[in-house]
C-alpha cells in the first residue's frame, strides 16, 4: 500500500463516527501518524474528500460548537466497512521487508476484526518474517560477493533485518496479550472499543 491515508482517515472515521475532519486532524496527530505515515493535514481532509467521492464514507451534515464554523461530519458507509476491513486484512497478512507503516496502521484498527483473525495473521506474520531475514540473509551474501556493489550495501539489509527480529519479538508478544484477552475485538462487542 503506497499510502496509508486512506486506510488511517476510513479507520478513524469509522472509529469515531460520525466525526468531523478537525477531530480527526487532531486526534491522529497524537498518534503521529504525520511521522510513521507521512500523513499531513491537507491529505486527511483529501482523503475525506475522496472517500466520499468513492461512497465509503458519507457527509452526515454539519455540526456547530459555539463559535467555531459548521464543520461536516462524516460516517462510514457499508461499502465503507468492507473496503476497511479488506485494507486491514491487507495490511495484516502482507508483509515486506522495509515497510513499517503497515504494523502501525494494522495496531490503530485491528479493534476492527475479529481477535481470531488477527492472532492468525500475526503468526503468519511470524513465519514470513523468519523467510524474510533468510531473504536478506542471501542479499548480504550477493552484495559480499559482487564486484561492483559496494560493501557497505549490506547494511541496508542488515537493518531490515534488525527491524524484522523486532517486529516478530513484537508481535509474539502481542499475540500473547492477545490470547489472554488484553483489548476488545468486533467478534466481543456490538460496537468495537480499543
Amino acid at each position: 500500500m503506497a499510502s496509508y491515508t486512506r486506510l488511517i482517515v476510513l479507520g478513524a472515521v469509522y472509529q469515531f463516527q460520525p466525526v468531523h475532519g478537525y477531530f480527526l486532524r487532531r486526534e491522529l496527530s497524537t498518534w503521529h501518524v504525520d511521522e510513521w505515515a507521512n500523513t499531513q493535514p491537507g491529505s486527511i481532509y483529501n482523503a475525506l474528500k475522496s472517500l466520499t467521492r468513492d461512497g465509503y464514507i458519507i457527509d452526515d451534515g454539519t455540526e456547530t460548537d459555539g463559535k467555531y464554523p459548521a464543520r461536516t461530519v462524516y460516517s462510514v458507509t457499508a461499502t465503507g466497512k468492507v473496503e476497511l476491513l479488506r485494507m486491514l486484512r491487507d495490511t495484516l497478512w502482507r508483509v515486506e521487508a522495509f515497510d513499517t507503516n503497515s504494523v502501525m496502521a494494522l495496531t490503530s484498527f485491528m479493534f476492527a476484526l475479529s481477535r481470531s483473525e488477527v492472532i492468525a495473521g500475526l503468526e503468519n506474520r511470524v513465519s514470513k518474517i523468519d523467510a524474510l531475514i533468510t531473504t536478506n540473509s542471501f542479499q548480504i551474501t550477493d552484495t559480499l560477493r559482487s564486484e561492483t556493489t559496494p560493501k557497505y550495501v549490506r547494511e541496508i539489509f542488515e537493518l531490515s533485518s534488525a527491524r524484522l527480529r523486532a517486529e516478530q519479538v513484537w508481535a509474539r508478544e502481542l499475540i500473547e496479550r492477545l490470547r489472554a484477552g488484553e483489548y476488545r475485538f468486533a467478534d466481543e462487542e456490538a460496537i468495537a472499543a480499543p
